[in-house]
């Protein structure tokens, strides 16, 4: 791995949302030109070391580790559901319902069930937060989320597709 190759991805570990690619080029010192920075970007996806959320425009780039993919799909994907609740909030009701047949098929999942619980019980702004929250343990909490079957088949596989690690 060259230095510049160290520097692309010590910048996108710095950011939880990604960046494009004409802002990895301004914070980039020295400076590098753009088709040298897509050279090392391509080179860094084929390597499994960046993921790309986007097209055009919108392209988004992430430091990723094993899982990582896995971690921004699910991320994304409750963007989606957070739009959809921020909308129409009785649209908890949904996820109170689908998280009572969570908890009678994975009992194991009850410290997760609990916080989705006082979550879609509580305010609303706290529950949108979580939704978006890029941490660690809201990582984990999506992982049980009682909320996705708020998001219809198409917009899954366009929110899927739209994040590739190759």
């Amino acid at each position: 791995m060259t230095n510049l190759d160290h520097k692309v991805i010590n910048l996108l570990a710095s950011e939880p949302r990604g960046l494009s690619a004409p802002e990895l080029q301004k914070r980039l010192h020295p400076t590098v030109s753009q088709p040298t920075l897509w050279r090392v970007l391509n080179r860094l996806r084929s390597e499994g070391e960046v993921a790309v959320e986007g097209r055009a425009r919108a392209t988004r780039y992430h430091v990723i580790g094993p899982t990582s993919s896995a971690v921004l799909r699910s991320r994304a994907l409750h963007r989606k559901v957070s739009e959809k609740i921020a909308r129409h909030p009785d649209f908890r009701d949904r996820g109170l319902q689908r998280l009572s047949k969570l908890r009678a098929v994975n009992p194991h999942g009850k410290p997760y069930h609990d916080r989705w619980l006082t979550l879609l019980e509580g305010p609303l702004p706290t529950l949108l937060r979580t939704l978006n929250e890029p941490s660690e343990q809201a990582d984990a909490l999506r992982k049980e989320s009682p909320l996705t079957v708020l998001v219809d088949p198409v917009e899954r596989e366009r929110i899927f597709n739209s994040i590739r690690a190759a």
